[in-house]
């Protein structure tokens, strides 16, 4: 079986905030196993609760690293992991999200969840990903989420500036149609835990699909 994506959120409890984020980065680097590569931590602005992103390589050991390095940490109330087993992943601005080696890196990020119109999956995929460039932001990955009862697909942009991604959103987004409904998450902060072959690896298992060719004029 192919590498799965994992994004997992972590609930915190109020108050415990810096001590569920030492002891969840204190577990993740002592992590050393080939089932589960942990690529980063995101601080999540809304909540001040915490992300983890994975490429895990054996689904059935994922249980055992929520329990072993997640949910073991105090402070932590609850965990919910969301599985990516097809979607893009552009390899540019991954490699970007590599190279935040500081805690206070000044780009700014957000992830998009968005609800599809059932009967359009595949137009709103498609759409997402040829999304026109921009110059403020980028779009770090549009991955397929059909089996989660919150989001269909989700979008993570990366830019100079909040308001950029969150006018991105508004602006092209959500006007795609078939585009029910968005919820757009701002990320604080980053802690970098892959290397680069590990994030190398990622874009590979996502490629990009081929563009799709444009009409000739008449």
């Amino acid at each position: 079986m192919q590498p799965t994506l994992a994004v997992i959120d972590i609930d915190i409890l109020s108050g415990q905030d810096e001590l569920a984020r030492e002891g969840l980065l204190e577990n993740l680097g002592r992590f050393k196993d080939s089932y589960i590569t942990p690529l980063w931590v995101n601080w999540l602005r809304e909540r001040a609760d915490l992300r983890v992103v994975c490429l895990v390589n054996d689904l059935a050991r994922l249980d055992d690293f929520l329990v072993d390095a997640i949910r073991t940490v105090p402070g932590v109330r609850g965990t919910a992991a969301q599985l990516v087993f097809n979607g893009m992943v552009r390899s540019d601005p991954l490699m970007d999200v590599s190279f935040f080696n500081s805690a206070w890196d000044q780009r700014a990020a957000a992830t998009v969840l968005v609800k599809t119109q059932p009967g359009q999956d595949r137009e709103v995929y498609r759409a997402l990903i040829e999304l026109p460039h921009h110059q403020q932001v980028a779009v770090v990955w549009v991955v397929k989420l059909f089996h989660s009862p919150e989001a269909d697909l989700q979008v993570l942009l990366l830019g100079e500036r909040t308001a950029a991604l969150t006018g991105y959103a508004m602006s092209w987004v959500r006007t795609v149609p078939g585009v029910m409904d968005t919820q757009l998450s701002s990320v604080l902060d980053w802690r970098i835990l892959g290397r680069t072959e590990d994030f190398i690896a990622l874009a590979q298992r996502f490629p990009e699909p081929p563009a799709t060719p444009k009409r000739a004029k008449p």
